[in-house]
């Protein structure tokens, strides 16, 4: 293996210009009073690029499976990850796909609160509630309404120079095609929200002006 990639995630942000060391040095120490915090999450915190600091975790194989993740969180013991694991496989083998939120749900293994926490730290992506979010439909153009509908996408935010958006099943053709929509354009950032938060969101973007208008 070389030896770039057995670098400290930290370490590797600094040689690539991307973060100071004054800025390393201080999410450090903010990581050992928020424990529970990836460095790659204070950094965002910070205002540290997401798509920088989630282009390195990629190329340096840094980013921490899901799995890991709710291990690291208590989430799951590794027994229980095993059996989860292995009932996904035989489920594909079926052509039953299942994301592992639903399966670890229904086996009673963890929340869904608990998993979307996980999931959070997984990709990076804040979690965030779209209920202090008024539904507008013109923000959705940005990413064009039918593709933001079939993808459940909602857009928070549209500037001149930077996107927010919400998803509720984060995959990373997914963030790559948003990424390369507005690549060279704006700055785009992603969010994690509830699937149920969007379907809610998205529904009341799709009834008609006046009925919006009203719940609003």
């Amino acid at each position: 293996m070389s030896k770039q990639f057995e670098k400290p995630l930290g370490q590797i942000l600094v040689e690539k210009h991307i973060i100071t060391q004054k800025q390393l040095d201080s999410a450090l120490k903010q990581q050992e009073k928020e424990t529970e915090k990836y460095l790659g999450q204070i950094l965002f915190e910070m205002g540290v690029s997401q798509n920088k600091i989630n282009t390195v975790l990629d190329q340096f194989n840094k980013r921490k499976p899901l799995g890991q993740v709710l291990l690291d969180l208590q989430i799951l013991t590794t027994k229980q990850l095993d059996e989860v694991l292995e009932k996904q496989n035989k489920l594909q083998e079926l052509m039953d796909r299942k994301l592992l939120g639903v399966l670890l749900v229904e086996l009673g293994y963890t929340t869904y609160d608990d998993y979307m926490q996980a999931l959070s730290k997984h990709f990076n992506m804040p979690l965030i509630s779209l209920g202090k979010f008024l539904p507008q439909l013109f923000l959705q153009k940005a990413i064009g309404e039918k593709y933001a509908q079939n993808n459940k996408i909602v857009v928070l935010e549209n500037s001149e120079t930077k996107v927010k958006v919400a998803l509720a099943e984060p995959r990373q053709n997914l963030i790559d095609e948003l990424q390369r929509i507005f690549t060279g354009l704006k700055h785009i950032e992603f969010y994690l929200a509830y699937p149920l938060e969007i379907d809610l969101y998205l529904k009341k973007l799709s009834a008609p002006l006046e009925t919006t208008h009203s719940k609003l």
